[in-house]
């Protein structure tokens, strides 16, 4: 939020949002979610879902109010009266453990909106996109969307082909349909990354050979802003420092557990790095610059780093066609207020 919250206003005209609806840190109400989206995104357009990867036991109010909206007869009618509270939001029909009435009656309330419906398959979570084929002739297909979602996965052919295999399916049912298909590969675990390691972008290379094969359809990319699906795999040891620097195909990821570098350390050998000359005017660079130079306001915790990181992503995405990033107009730069 805090990354998407620094982009550029034109930056962030660019980009459909997905955002997966969970409780907003230790907020007791629920409300306190839609409140920090809107710092983040104002009231561009957005798709919204539900947050599938989110745990909690808690009996707060806001806990309570998310597992009604998983789980239980209302279900439904909570979701579809959550989307119409906000005008701004592209609803995601709900899929998981629905029944095909229940489905139908999202897509009749979502219609009469006229918003544009999103159909989300997370890959490996019990949803075929194979099940919208009895949908599909009710549908109005220019204002539907389809997202396969492969979640967290490095590129393998096995995911490739699962990948593709949806794509035709979906492009075998109609020339018109919109597809967008989105990953993660941000890594889980850091290892193996010591000094100036580079992770390639797994969803690019999806991305890239779908698009080889299916070049004449509608087929858009998406991935996770270098997020990756909420994991609770308990506590373990401090990570070390880490600046991770975004490029337009690869992360460098900048640590050294022998040398134990600090964040200024790490930030300085990344403005070292012979890609730093061409680097991006946002707010994220202007953090890792700052940084690397010891100044007030620079990063000191891994959120900041990582807040960062997103930051520089997002826009390196956006303008991946674009071959000279440092000269994207920002409309005002962004300026230290120290």
């Amino acid at each position: 939020m805090k990354a998407a919250e620094k982009l550029p206003p034109a930056e962030k005209a660019k980009f459909l949002p997905i955002v997966l609806l969970a409780p907003w840190l230790n907020s007791i109400k629920f409300e306190n979610t839609f409140e920090r989206i809107k710092i983040s995104l104002g009231d561009i357009p957005m798709i919204v879902d539900l947050d599938r990867f989110y745990q909690s036991s808690s009996d707060l109010e806001s806990r309570r109010y998310f597992r009604s909206l998983l789980l239980g007869d209302d279900s439904i009618n909570r979701w579809i009266e959550l989307i119409a509270a906000h005008q701004n939001y592209i609803p995601t029909v709900q899929m998981e453990g629905r029944t095909q009435d229940q489905i139908q009656q999202q897509i009749a309330a979502f219609s009469e909106m006229a918003r544009g419906i999103v159909f989300r398959f997370e890959l490996g979570r019990g949803v075929n996109p194979a099940q919208i084929d009895s949908l599909l002739p009710g549908l109005d297909l220019n204002n539907s969307l389809f997202v396969l979602d492969g979640g967290w996965t490095d590129y393998t052919l096995e995911m490739q082909s699962t990948l593709m295999s949806h794509v035709e399916h979906l492009t075998s049912l109609s020339d018109e349909v919109r597809i967008v298909v989105s990953t993660s590969n941000f890594p889980n675990n850091f290892g193996d990354l010591d000094n100036m390691a580079a992770v390639n972008i797994s969803s690019r290379k999806f991305y890239s050979e779908i698009r080889q094969t299916y070049g004449n359809y509608q087929v858009y990319y998406g991935d996770w802003a270098s997020t990756k699906p909420r994991r609770y795999d308990g506590g373990g040891s401090k990570p070390l420092a880490r600046i991770d620097y975004p490029l337009k195909d690869r992360w460098v990821i900048s640590r050294s557990k022998e040398e134990e570098w600090d964040f200024i350390e790490a930030a300085k050998r990344v403005t070292r790095l012979p890609e730093w000359v061409d680097h991006p005017n946002v707010w994220g660079a202007s953090m890792i610059e700052k940084t690397a130079k010891n100044l007030p306001g620079a990063i000191s915790t891994g959120p900041q780093a990582i807040a960062s990181r997103i930051n520089i992503h997002l826009f390196m995405q956006n303008n991946y066609q674009v071959p000279d990033v440092q000269n994207i107009p920002t409309e005002t730069p962004w300026n230290d207020p120290i």
